[in-house]
């Protein structure tokens, strides 16, 4: 017997884990298992043929919101050409709703609800050998003579140490430079109403032996980026420190991204996390709002002003990367409730502020009280909502444009300076800047069509230079001038940002880079190269302002600042870059 497990991943840099989990998880009577990968950006069609060429007797589907409609496109012509293929299901937009998707789509067999690693491979024991009872498979649900059999249990692993490592050469080969996931914990402490974590208590660990072993051989190949699933990783602080030692301990070339919650830090894990590497360590804070009466009814238990502290300290401490979430639509919280949560958590200067919107996931306690808050949402994945008591429709699209704007000029990071300097001084706030953004965009048609990377800075000039208040365009053009050389590796500048030429600037520039104490000074990596070789790597720039006061940007005479090409800062997202004296 043969199966294939298929993953359709929502974008090619991410890999899957659920796949290389269960195929690890196949004894030899399972017969023969392989996996394949692919994206919902596919062809349908190019992904069924590749499928049915493998000539399987099984194929198992790893579902979620951003794969089932293509999923089950794939499985129901699947059928179609090959009746007698078993097909099975599972994940969490299935674990919930078993016999609703038995009962709907005919082409499927079997839905596996929970954990699958020991479910799964009790199935194919049965399927290939005829080992067991499927009645016996805790969390099979399955048809049966026309009838669904529903099972009335979750299937979850109690010791994870007993599930086989997915981390294998295989697996490597097959991912190649794409991102890594890993988990060293399932479940989560907390009980958010909006996460389908919250429906089992409590939390299981891998011991940490194992995990420091996969950790390491994963560094040691070379992976550019580990991703932690743990949905809040330093619920045990002792854990994460000695995690977080660990891979400073061992640094490589490979960076991890965390998911935490900002108000279990303390001082020691600070003082330990100081000392990671710039770049090291990515960290994703869950805010989701600052209004008190909404964090109680979806029941986060969180300290706000903690987080508000502790986020601020990691942002000052520079060596790391800070990403936090707002979740607009949560109950009880209006518009106007979301700006103040807005400008709240803006004004911490994370590197990424994400804008997400809430999703009715199946399993979860607030879908089940939809009705309570009034909930308006699209019965189709990913079940986004429409609106509710608080917030309407109109002003959740509206919040739409502003995440739109927010990200290309906010979380691009390509727009630091600038952006600073407008919102304190032309605006009230963080928010009405990006809402007086987004409808400038509206105005302008910006949104109905495709922006270069370089045709946001032209559109950023027009904008400003349509404030009523009168922006001074000069001191503009000099900051989105440095902004775009510090963020992109050409002197090619955007549409309507002004060059200052001065007579033989060129030949300066050489003779700067003649003078080996100048290179030893600033560029020390580039020492013992000749001139011509290192004016490839770098670029000077002449300003009449002085750009990098971050203070009154006070003009006079002309600076000269010099861009690295070869240097950049994965922290801020830019280049490094200097003053020089030509």
């Amino acid at each position: 017997m043969k199966t294939v497990i298929v993953a359709v991943n929502s974008k090619y840099v991410h890999s899957s884990l659920a796949p290389w989990y269960l195929k690890a998880s196949c004894d030899a009577g399972c017969g023969d298992v392989k996996v394949m990968e692919f994206t919902i950006n596919e062809s349908p069609d190019v992904v069924l043929t590749r499928i049915y060429k493998e000539d399987c007797d099984v194929a198992a589907f790893s579902c979620y919101i951003w794969n089932i409609e293509f999923v089950h496109k794939i499985c129901g012509n699947l059928k179609k050409v090959s009746p007698n293929i078993k097909i099975i299901y599972g994940g969490p937009e299935v674990s919930y709703c078993p016999q609703a998707i038995l009962r709907g789509n005919s082409f499927v067999d079997y839905v596996i609800s929970g954990e699958a690693e020991i479910t799964f491979n009790d199935l194919l024991l049965f399927l290939n050998k005829g080992i067991g009872k499927l009645s016996n498979v805790k969390g099979l649900s399955y048809k049966k003579n026309g009838e669904i059999i529903e099972s009335d249990s979750f299937s979850l692993v109690d010791n994870l140490d007993l599930i086989s490592s997915p981390y294998t050469k295989e697996m490597l080969s097959f991912v190649g430079s794409r991102i890594i996931y890993f988990e060293s914990s399932r479940g989560c402490p907390f009980s958010c109403s909006y996460c389908i974590s919250s429906t089992f208590e409590g939390i299981r660990y891998f011991s940490m032996a194992r995990v420091k072993s996969e950790l390491k051989w994963l560094m040691s190949k070379g992976i550019k980026l580990i991703k932690f699933v743990d949905r809040t990783f330093n619920c045990n602080k002792e854990r994460a420190k000695d995690i977080f030692k660990f891979i400073i301990d061992n640094v490589q070339q490979t960076m991890f991204h965390f998911e935490i919650a900002a108000d279990l830090l303390d001082e020691e894990m600070l003082e330990l996390l100081s000392r990671a590497p710039k770049g090291l360590i990515q960290f994703e804070i869950g805010v989701q709002s600052t209004n008190q009466d909404t964090l109680a009814a979806v029941r986060r238990k969180t300290k706000l002003k903690e987080v508000l502290y502790y986020v601020n300290r990691l942002v000052e401490m520079g060596n790391i990367h800070i990403h936090v979430d707002l979740i607009a639509g949560l109950p009880l919280e209006g518009y106007d409730s979301f700006k103040s949560s807005f400008d709240d958590v803006f004004g911490l200067k994370a590197h990424n502020l994400q804008m997400g919107f809430l999703k009715m996931l199946k399993g979860s306690s607030i879908r089940k009280e939809s009705a309570l808050y009034g909930y308006r949402f699209r019965d189709y994945p990913p079940y986004e909502v429409l609106g509710n008591k608080s917030i309407s429709f109109r002003e959740m699209t509206r919040l739409k444009e502003i995440e739109e704007v927010l990200e290309r000029y906010h979380n691009s990071s390509r727009f630091i300076k600038t952006l600073e300097y407008v919102i304190e001084n032309y605006f009230s706030s963080p928010f009405v800047f990006f809402e007086t953004l987004a409808q400038f965009y509206l105005n302008e048609g910006c949104f109905e069509r495709s922006v270069s990377g370089r045709g946001l800075y032209t559109i950023f000039l027009r904008f400003l230079s349509n404030l009523e208040n009168g922006a001074d365009i000069g001191l503009i053009n000099e900051l989105l001038k440095f902004d775009f050389l510090a963020s992109n590796n050409t002197n090619n500048l955007p549409d309507g940002i002004e060059r200052i030429y001065s007579k033989n600037f060129r030949g300066r520039c050489f003779e700067f880079l003649k003078y080996q104490e100048n290179v030893e000074k600033h560029l020390p990596k580039f020492s013992g190269m000749t001139p011509k070789k290192i004016f490839t790597k770098i670029h000077f720039e002449l300003f009449n302002h002085n750009v990098l006061d971050n203070g009154q940007f006070l003009s006079g005479d002309n600076m000269v600042i010099m861009f690295n090409y070869d240097n950049y800062d994965k922290v801020l997202g830019h280049y490094e870059f200097g003053e020089v004296i030509l």
